[in-house]
């Protein structure tokens, strides 16, 4: 569990590091702002997602598909909301390069849902497996 949340918040983590430092470098600070606040709305609920999947792995695949399904409308609700509600509150800040900020906001949910996604179907991949193996030792 800790291996898969360590993944799903420092891959998307290292990803926007790795494109913000060079562009901040390039373009200026706001860059690494604009990336901290997209990171700080967007990477919490998929975290919330992961432990909700995990808790639910022993019930039923539906079960799953469900937390995933929840887990993008919830990321979508607070990672997007949140930036509306940042956009809108901090006029000045965000106001002069709105589409870096929105570019950001973007691409970091993108980057942790992808993250997410392939984590959920491990997950699950490796559940139908061992419930492959423990019905053939019934049987057998």
């Amino acid at each position: 569990m800790i291996r898969r949340a360590a993944i799903l918040l420092g891959l998307p983590i290292l990803l926007a590091a790795a494109v913000a430092i060079p562009l901040g470098l390039w373009r200026g600070s706001y860059q690494w702002l604009c990336a901290a606040v997209a990171m700080g709305l967007v990477l919490p609920p998929g975290l919330v997602t992961l432990l909700v999947a995990e808790r639910m792995k022993r019930g039923s695949p539906y079960g799953q598909v469900g937390a995933l399904v929840l887990g993008t409308f919830v990321r979508l609700l607070v990672g997007f909301g949140g930036a509306v509600l940042v956009f809108v509150l901090s006029k000045p800040t965000f106001h002069g390069d709105a589409i870096s900020f929105w570019v950001w906001v973007l691409g970091v949910y993108l980057t942790s849902l992808v993250v997410e996604t392939v984590l959920l179907a491990r997950l699950s991949a490796s559940i139908s497996a061992v419930e492959l193996q423990s019905g053939s030792r019934d049987s057998g």
